[in-house]
């Protein structure tokens, strides 16, 4: 995964700086148009379907569904008592 920000310290630093709400306009616009801030990244599995199957199976195997079945179950049942 690669980052890269020009100068955005120096934007923040130059807003900081100016007294005046024009010039703190005139000095983000003209720094963000002459300094592009590039976010960029870099992805090895686009396998969104097999990341989700992969997750599914791991919650079931881990016995977290239970946890989640068992919790669903008690929390309707406190409601019911609450009146709520």
């Amino acid at each position: 995964m690669t980052i890269f920000f020009s100068s955005i310290h120096e934007l923040i630093a130059q807003s900081a700086i100016s007294a005046h709400s024009g010039e703190v306009l005139s000095s983000l616009m003209g720094e963000s148009f002459r300094q592009a801030i590039v976010l960029a990244q870099q992805v090895s599995d686009t396998d969104i379907m097999g990341q989700i199957k992969n997750a599914w199976d791991n919650f079931v195997e881990s016995g977290q569904i239970w946890a989640l079945i068992i919790g669903m179950v008690l929390g309707y049942g406190f409601r019911g008592f609450r009146g709520g």
